[in-house]
């Protein structure tokens, strides 16, 4: 099934509903990129330096692998027995979202089907009795769809988690987001979404890129009505492209991508696999990758419907690494699209320089920086 994100419009209907409502009373690799992929057919069959006999049989005994040649320990281990952590940051008004940013500190976690928040150092901020996941919104605050029993109650915890934190519980509002897009190759890429007075086109800014030189594009046409653009037509399909237009890999037609956000690689999808790809535009590994945290609903070509598919994601690189799930395992993928940790993981979560990993139901911090 070939997805698409959501409109804009659909999105901003959704942004309309976050916060206080309820509460008192809520593959195969290209021929272009086989050269790139000689380190991805190794991929979790070693590490970076070859272990000794000794640490070899160490590591089979413990369960454990080797990385960059040590034994491979988590730096400390969690308390908790959540069955999910994401990092709890913006929710991103440029599609596709980011996973991180300055919020990193924060991550929302799942334990018996339900969310909370805590800090990295396990510091619980609010209780796992969330049905979705916590996230701040685009206006930075909280969105936490937990009934309190009144407005009393609602705002003093807002007021706690202002000073605990920096950012309130979200009071529920509408709010606008925009998408990069491109209705051909080789066009410069606009921006469509919210402007002065409503909806509309503006021009593309270097500022608007974060920083990458390619950033993601969506290839598509604009849906118009009384000869005004007011949304963008599902279907199409994502490439990357610099603010004049050039493409970074333009034989492909892409599901889904995501950013660099500085880094040597980003996640792109097709049939429902991720691979990386560098700057150039070569692919560090294959289509091996499946989707591991977030949700979105998709429009359906064969449907013609939008449907709700969860997850959604793989994640970008933080300072070098993204934790990876192939064949229902975590693992952790570093800048060279090399699996540092092969995946032999229960559960993951990305971490600057390194990921939260679960092995044998307890979660531990593994950082791989030199």
């Amino acid at each position: 099934m070939m997805k698409r994100l959501l409109p804009l419009f659909l999105t901003l209907l959704l942004l309309s509903a976050c916060g206080k409502q309820g509460l008192p009373a809520e593959s195969s690799l290209p021929e272009s990129s086989a050269a790139e992929s000689s380190a991805a057919e190794s991929q979790a069959e070693e590490v970076s330096e070859e272990p000794s006999a000794e640490e070899s049989t160490a590591a089979e005994s413990s369960g454990e692998s080797s990385a960059q040649g040590t034994a491979l320990a988590p730096v400390r281990t969690l308390e908790g027995e959540y069955e999910a952590m994401v990092p709890a940051g913006m929710d991103d008004v440029v599609f596709p979202s980011l996973s991180h940013g300055e919020t990193s500190q924060f991550y929302t976690v799942r334990k018996e089907g339900l969310w909370g928040l805590i800090r990295e150092d396990e510091t619980e901020i609010l209780s796992c009795q969330s049905e979705e996941p916590v996230y701040l919104c685009p206006l930075g605050h909280w969105v936490w769809l937990v009934s309190v029993g009144d407005w009393d109650k609602w705002d003093a915890l807002s007021a706690d988690l202002e000073q605990s934190t920096g950012y309130p519980l979200c009071p529920g509002h509408g709010g606008d987001s925009y998408q990069i897009f491109a209705t051909e190759p080789g066009e410069a890429p606009r921006y469509f979404g919210g402007v002065e007075g409503g909806h509309g086109i503006e021009e593309l800014k270097p500022e608007d890129t974060r920083g990458d030189t390619f950033f993601p594009t969506q290839y598509t046409a604009l849906f118009y009505y009384e000869g005004e653009a007011v949304d963008i037509e599902p279907g199409g399909y994502w490439n990357f492209a610099d603010i004049e237009g050039n493409v970074l890999c333009p034989d492909e037609e892409f599901d889904q991508v995501g950013w660099f956000s500085g880094e040597a690689l980003a996640p792109v999808q097709k049939d429902g696999k991720w691979a990386y790809v560098d700057a150039e535009g070569n692919f560090a590994t294959e289509f091996v990758y499946e989707s591991c945290w977030g949700s979105n609903y998709f429009y359906n070509p064969d449907t013609e419907e939008y449907e709700l598919e969860e997850p959604c994601y793989t994640y970008s690189l933080w300072d070098g690494f993204a934790p990876v799930v192939r064949d229902g395992q975590w693992g952790v993928l570093d800048e060279t699209g090399k699996e540092i940790i092969p995946c032999q993981y229960e559960a993951g979560a990305p971490y600057p320089g390194g990921a939260f990993l679960k092995k044998d139901g307890v979660w531990g911090l593994y950082l791989l920086e030199d």
